[in-house]
């Protein structure tokens, strides 16, 4: 993984500081920002550094990476830092900061990015002491614009706009051996634009929109001499990472065409939240949703296409660590409430043979792996070819639930894997439920969607694998023994 400052990371970047004392001088901040850009791989020049009374102004600040296959150079400018009389120190930036990042993969084309982050009304100010110094920031307002691209030379229409108003937050970082940082921040609104065109002039992108109230916090360890351009590295040497992010509301606006083909969607959501977690323990990553609507209208069908989702989400987490133990794994895929327009149920069903109740869907496993590689590393990914990266030791379904159109799947389980004998062998249960299926048969029989040779096939295979027990209900407990086999309600399947 490549370690380069982007444009949401600057500005945290810049507020870092390693070498202030409680009564902090300019110079000792300065001294500290250095110092943080080279533990963090990064080169810093400068032009010239004067002292005008109690401030320190530094011009023609640069910050460069050299990565294998990207660089990055960040254009800061003229950087000040003002001695407020009381121990603090106040850090003023330029307003305008250009950033160019150049992709030079081994094989494929060459891209050059253009980047402009700029800000209005920043102020930093700098308190606390050497060893534990925080940072409380206003801006009214930060920005980022994406000037330009060009692939092999060839300029490319693409353009990004970014913005974020009302900012306000704060970093404290301790630095006594490994480095501790919190961060705390609070947007009033980002507004996002984006548009982008084929080349040869076939296809033209645009999008827009806006999230409101974003609040976020975040964590991370960086262990002392740690090298950030090798990712695999820190993490085995301690480097740690974890933040939650939320929004009360958002929505956009997506325009596509190529062609006479067009695409126009749009798209509101309630409250929503992301969390990242990754450590040498693992990688965690989340995202949820509530009250999500879209409406899209395609040129190349009749009708709007309008979905709604009361509840979703999509949670992660995966060990990236090599060991010989087995470490957990999980994974969550939730769309709870999920209905669509009278319009496309009439195109399928009109004569609303099937129920039109809100559909849900909740996937919930976790369990348990040994990993055979460090994932981060890419040279041992490399190795391994069509291996699996490492072997499944257990598997719980903590919750499957399928409901739609009448009928209701739910199932709860719990597997382990013996791997001694090279082909994974199971051991445990699943028990699973289904309700209304027989009446979901017979209704997709009538709407002629199913032959009845097809249903009465179906409903044979379920007889093999379930047992009824209630009104349209079927019970069904799956066994892996001791023996090898599988056994469906105590009778062997195979």
């Amino acid at each position: 993984m490549k370690h380069i400052a982007g444009p949401a990371t600057l500005t945290a970047l810049l507020l870092s500081s390693t070498a202030v004392q409680a009564d902090v001088t300019a110079e000792e901040v300065w001294t500290g920002i250095e110092s943080y850009y080279a533990d963090t791989g990064y080169a810093v020049t400068t032009e010239s550094m004067e002292k005008q009374g109690d401030t320190l102004v530094v011009s023609g600040v640069t910050l460069s990476n050299e990565l294998p296959e990207v660089t990055a150079s960040i254009n800061v400018g003229e950087m000040r830092f003002k001695e407020l009389g009381d121990g603090r120190v106040e850090m003023t930036f330029a307003e305008s900061i250009p950033m160019t990042v150049m992709s030079k993969p081994a094989t494929g084309e060459a891209v050059e990015t253009q980047i402009t982050m700029t800000q209005t009304g920043l102020s930093v100010i700098v308190s606390g002491s050497a060893e534990d110094t925080t940072y409380d920031y206003t801006a009214p307002e930060f920005a980022m614009a994406m000037g330009g691209m060009s692939v092999d030379g060839a300029e490319v229409p693409l353009s990004l706009n970014v913005k974020a108003t009302g900012n306000s937050g704060m970093m404290r970082m301790q630095s006594v051996g490994d480095r501790k940082m919190v961060q705390e921040m609070r947007t009033e609104k980002v507004d996002f634009s984006m548009s982008a065109e084929d080349p040869g002039g076939k296809g033209r992108f645009s999008t827009s929109g806006s999230f409101a109230e974003l609040d976020g916090t975040a964590n991370m360890i960086m262990p002392d001499g740690v090298d950030m351009k090798d990712m695999n590295a820190a993490i085995q040497a301690g480097w740690a990472v974890d933040g939650v992010f939320s929004f009360s509301g958002g929505g956009y606006v997506m325009d596509f065409a190529e062609g006479e083909e067009t695409m126009h969607a749009e798209s509101t959501m309630g409250a929503g939240s992301f969390l990242l977690d990754m450590s040498s323990s693992g990688l965690s990553y989340g995202v949820t949703g509530n009250d999500s609507k879209m409406s899209m209208q395609v040129s190349s069908f009749p009708l709007p296409i309008d979905l709604s989702v009361a509840q979703s989400a999509f949670n992660l987490t995966l060990p990236v660590t090599k060991s010989d133990d087995a470490q957990p794994f999980g994974m969550l895929m939730k769309f709870v409430d999920l209905e669509v327009s009278e319009g496309l149920w009439g195109i399928f069903d009109p004569a609303a043979q099937l129920p039109r109740d809100p559909a849900t869907l909740i996937v919930d496993l976790s369990g348990a792996a040994k990993m055979l590689i460090n994932i981060l590393d890419p040279e041992e990914a490399e190795t391994l070819g069509a291996t699996p990266p490492g072997s499944l030791e257990a598997l719980d379904i903590n919750e499957l639930k399928v409901s739609a159109v009448g009928a209701e799947l739910t199932g709860t389980g719990a597997v382990t894997f013996d791997n001694t004998a090279g082909m994974p062998k199971p051991l445990g249960a699943v028990d699973l439920q289904l309700v209304g299926g027989n009446g979901l048969i017979d209704k997709l029989v009538a709407m002629g969607f199913v032959p009845e040779d097809q249903a009465m096939g179906a409903r044979m295979m379920l007889g093999l694998f379930a047992v009824p027990s209630g009104e349209d209900t079927l019970t069904s407990k799956i066994e892996f023994k001791e023996d090898g086999g599988v056994y469906a309600n105590g009778q062997r399947v195979q």
